[in-house]
């Protein structure tokens, strides 16, 4: 089996530096942009199936790469939403880090330490075990020959590749975040994960 994961495209809060979390914002026009060059960069793949978080943007970034297909088999998986943020979903980044230094730190640079209690969040623990979850999902629903295409956010593909990589929460860090409208290719074969291609941008050069 082969899965595409895909980050949706660029947001309006993206853009403005506001965090989002499972609250939503519609993409940017570059984030459509970014949808509809990676359309064309993937059209040639046959998948056998789409998939995509329950929240907005990865939905709309998901119309947008299927929209010339015919009869695309396409369904959300609830576990593959965003990390909730709690308090700190949909105000700036400059204030989270005013308000809460350390766990603001945390987030990007110390995922074992980071603790969202004070704000209300969902911890990087419960985030990995949702991944696994979605991922025990998909493997059960298809076979060795399918080709999947799934849409998600960054923290929670972050996770899916922690687990792919055997390793823990300790090791989650802005620079395993893929980018907007990147894809990482992953095999499943023998009951074993394996990254073939991690946050292609190849399209958007």
């Amino acid at each position: 089996m082969i899965l595409y994961f895909v980050r949706h495209g660029q947001t309006i809060w993206n853009k403005k530096g506001i965090f989002q979390g499972i609250k939503d914002s519609p993409l940017t026009e570059l984030g459509r942009e970014q949808a509809e060059k990676l359309k064309e960069k993937l059209n040639s793949i046959e998948f056998t199936h789409f998939y995509s978080s329950p929240l907005g943007r990865a939905k709309e970034t998901l119309a947008i790469l299927t929209k010339d297909r015919i009869n695309p088999q396409v369904d959300t998986i609830p576990n593959f939403r965003e990390i909730n943020l709690g308090d700190m979903e949909g105000v700036p980044k400059e204030y989270f880090q005013k308000i809460h230094p350390n766990q603001f730190y945390n987030f990007w640079n110390d995922g074992k330490h980071y603790d969202p209690t004070d704000f209300h969040g969902e911890t990087f623990q419960n985030v990995y075990e949702r991944a696994q979850k979605g991922l025990q999902e998909l493997i059960k629903k298809h076979n060795s020959k399918d080709t999947l295409l799934i849409v998600s956010h960054g923290i929670l593909l972050e996770a899916i590749f922690t687990f792919i990589k055997k390793e823990g929460i300790e090791y989650f860090g802005e620079k395993n975040v893929p980018k907007n409208t990147s894809f990482t290719i992953v095999e499943y074969c023998k009951n074993e994960f394996k990254i073939l291609d991690f946050s292609n941008i190849s399209h958007l050069k």
